[in-house]
């Protein structure tokens, strides 16, 4: 599956129904996300649909700081 913004936001509302979600709505400093919530719900749910693997050294904020930048970060594994 192509990875496309609007994907990556329905993906947020499913696992943090409570969020707002935008392209820019900032991950953690919105209150929407934990630490939890990425490491349990998020990173393997991007796995499984995209068909990537997240590597440990790639959990770094300007790859998961936004609903945006996680869409720049899992586009550019599908391109490699």
């Amino acid at each position: 599956m192509q990875v496309q913004l609007d994907t990556i936001l329905c993906l947020l509302n499913e696992i943090q129904p409570l969020g707002n979600w935008t392209a820019a709505t900032p991950l953690f400093e919105s209150g929407y996300m934990d630490s939890l919530l990425i490491f349990d719900r998020l990173l393997p749910a991007l796995e499984s649909r995209y068909k990537i693997e997240i590597a440990p050294w790639e959990l770094v904020p300007e790859h998961f700081d936004t609903p945006e930048a996680i869409y720049r970060y899992v586009k550019g594994k599908q391109n490699t």
